[in-house]
């Protein structure tokens, strides 16, 4: 037997719950009435699990939704943070462009958004690398890591 995925384990969950309450609805109804009050209470009590679970299901598909745009978002910031440091440490206008400040500025706030908690893995391993690049001040490893960076954003971002 294969293990569901989570999907399947909440479909499960919400058949499970259902069926236990229209069962429950139906026991305490017969208890209080008899066979027709037992189907009345059966059906009643079932409708209103499945109900229940919908509006569940509807309220963690949009927690999720926000989750992984917040999650998207976070990886842009660290792809922008990341390559506005990269134009620090490698100026176009030459080395004296950038104060070493601003340079400790631009590092501080890229590690400090590559830490962040929602990053996906892929992303802040890949954030990581690039900042390790371009600390040793290496333009050849700076550039394919970054170019690493822009796809794992993009792997991640674009998913379905």
């Amino acid at each position: 037997m294969t293990t569901p995925t989570p999907q399947q384990a909440r479909i499960l969950i919400a058949a499970f719950a259902v069926t236990l309450m229209t069962v429950l609805g139906a026991a305490g109804g017969y208890l209080l009435d008899g066979p027709v009050a037992a189907a009345g209470a059966g059906v009643s009590t079932g409708c209103g699990a499945l109900l229940g679970t919908f509006l569940v299901r509807g309220r963690q598909a949009r927690q999720e939704a926000a989750l992984r745009g917040y999650a998207d978002g976070i990886a842009h910031m660290v792809l922008a943070h990341t390559a506005a440091y990269e134009a620090a440490v490698f100026p176009v206008s030459g080395p004296g462009a950038v104060t070493p400040q601003e340079r400790q500025a631009r590092r501080t706030r890229s590690y400090a958004v590559a830490a962040e908690e929602a990053l996906p893995h892929p992303v802040r391993r890949a954030a990581a690398a690039a900042l390790a690049a371009l600390d040793h001040g290496n333009a050849t490893a700076s550039r394919e890591a970054m170019q690493n960076l822009f796809f794992a954003v993009h792997e991640e971002t674009v998913r379905p």
